[in-house]
């Protein structure tokens, strides 16, 4: 059975996904790059961090991609940061996980001092066993092995001791691939329906309704 849970953090735990969305949609206009609000919301839901590589030529993305994103990393810093709100319920949640016997991580794309704005923005500080970001790893496949940082940051022996909670279908998929159960939260912008797609085992629409239907969820047996 689980021993640990691991919540990503970006459209799960605080509201960021069309914030950020925005901002790549005026990343790509300022590289001269119309792409509709859906079209990006949708290729990230479908392939994250390499969700670029479906949106420009190969040309463009080589020539562009490195640039692109260190635009959209300061913009998002600098005009969209200040502007994303918590969830409902989210340290509520983690209190009662935490008080029935869970181990708490935190794995997300977003920046390291972008992490720590949110947990400070939460007040989750002391309700978090580990923490990781892509900053942590090295590699191309960041909805595996940052969660995969998180599990071995947390000191256990399989995935299978482990559930994710995320609200992209994207990150679902791979925490199927790790060998580990993952629940959805529609919260995030995509529907119950794009989310089993992706292998969730349940879903709920926010922390504050995962929270409110515990009893009923797999938290309420699995440790």
């Amino acid at each position: 059975m689980p021993k640990a849970i691991i919540f990503e953090v970006n459209g799960t735990l605080v509201d960021t996904n069309v914030l950020r969305a925005r901002a790549w949609q005026e990343s790509l206009a300022r590289y001269g790059f119309q792409v509709r609000l859906p079209r990006v919301l949708a290729q990230v839901a479908r392939l994250g961090d390499r969700f670029l590589s479906a949106l420009l030529s190969e040309e463009d993305f080589l020539r562009q991609a490195d640039e692109l994103s260190s635009f959209h990393r300061a913009l998002f810093h600098d005009e969209y940061l200040s502007r994303v709100r918590p969830f409902l319920g989210v340290t509520e949640l983690l209190q009662r996980l935490r008080d029935e016997g869970w181990r708490v991580a935190l794995a997300s794309t977003a920046d390291p001092d972008e992490l720590e704005h949110y947990i400070e923005l939460l007040g989750v500080e002391d309700l978090i066993d580990a923490r990781t970001t892509d900053a942590d790893v090295d590699g191309a496949r960041l909805n595996e092995e940052i969660p995969a940082e998180a599990i071995r940051l947390l000191g256990l022996d399989g995935t299978d001791e482990a559930l994710m909670v995320a609200s992209l279908p994207y990150d679902i998929e791979g925490a199927g691939r790790l060998g580990m159960r993952g629940m959805g939260l529609v919260c995030g912008g995509f529907s119950e329906e794009d989310l089993r797609g992706a292998g969730a085992i349940a879903v709920f629409g926010t922390p504050q309704d995962l929270l409110t239907r515990y009893a009923e969820s797999p938290l309420a047996t699995d440790p």
